[in-house]
């Protein structure tokens, strides 16, 4: 009888092998993910799953669209609800000003990015912070973006509050191992889960805010510095800003001088005060300056 040729010594040998390092309360989050697909509850599974991954306090799950504000589809942050955090604080304007929404923006792919990938270098003495970001007492974050469409993105952001330690490389890298995992989850969920009903005030919202960061300032200042006067809001300090403009640090410097004599303002803080305040005053689909109606018609004193 012939015998079958032998194998080649260095021919590839097949590994059937999978290995999960998953204890019992891992596999069962993985179910109720999988039982969740196309449910409201769905989000509410991956983020308390990845929660328990990397011992994060703070899960929330977002979606970020191009023509409307955010809307919360998941929250899991008891501490923060407990010490009065409000989430309408977020939606109602300073979003635009978020890091991670502008990551979403500018279209960033899809991935896991730790905080310090991507805040400004003034992002601790923005407003941003000061008046939103300082009271949900995160001290690191690691946010994760999935691009539903071209319109829209899911922003998850896994946080750990004061008195913890920040995340190390290794959890990071272990959030980036599951991702494939998750997002297979979630565009299966996106496939057959029932579409979210339109809500016109969040569209307003959303256009009305859109229209200030087009056109406050637009009736006082020139247009370079309407461009810093962003920058200035989101945390990006003189030096950071003229990298983004190509122009000089001390072009920088005086330009955020002009913008605020001709606003009447003396700090960031008025700033981004007299900004907020200008939002239900734009007039979304125009180039009318927020602020000209904010400030109402000049009144003539003798």
């Amino acid at each position: 009888m012939k015998m079958p040729p032998a194998p080649a010594p260095d021919a590839p040998r097949r590994r059937n092998r999978l290995a999960v390092a998953l204890d019992a309360e891992g596999v069962d989050q993985l179910r109720a993910i999988t039982e969740a697909v196309g449910r409201p509850e769905f989000y509410a599974a991956v983020v308390g799953f990845l929660r328990s991954l990397i011992d994060a306090e703070v899960g929330i799950a977002l979606h970020y669209s191009a023509d409307k504000r955010p809307q919360y589809v998941a929250i899991q942050a008891a501490a923060a609800l407990r010490r009065g955090a409000r989430e309408a604080v977020y939606i109602d304007g300073p979003y635009v000003l978020d890091p991670v929404y502008q990551l979403f923006q500018r279209g960033q792919a899809d991935g896991a990015y730790p905080m310090s990938s991507y805040v400004p270098d003034d992002f601790y003495e923005s407003e941003f912070y000061q008046c939103f970001f300082r009271n949900t007492r995160l001290v690191d974050t690691i946010d994760v973006l999935w691009r539903i469409d071209a319109r829209g993105s899911i922003a998850l952001c896994l946080g750990r509050e004061e008195g913890t330690p920040p995340f190390a490389e290794a959890e990071l890298a272990l959030v980036r191992h599951v991702l494939p995992l998750v997002f297979a989850a979630m565009r299966r969920h996106h496939d057959i889960a029932l579409p979210a009903p339109h809500d016109e005030d969040d569209r307003l919202v959303h256009r009305k805010v859109e229209s200030t960061m087009a056109n406050f300032g637009a009736s006082l200042l020139t247009r370079r510095e309407r461009e810093v006067v962003f920058y200035m809001l989101s945390g990006y300090s003189s030096e950071q800003t003229a990298e983004r403009l190509n122009t000089a640090e001390g072009t920088i410097r005086n330009q955020r001088k002009s913008i605020h004599r001709k606003l009447e303002t003396s700090s960031q803080a008025e700033l981004f005060s007299l900004f907020i305040q200008c939002i239900p005053f734009a007039e979304p689909d125009s180039d009318v300056d927020p602020l000209v109606r904010f400030q109402g018609p000049k009144v003539a004193t003798d």
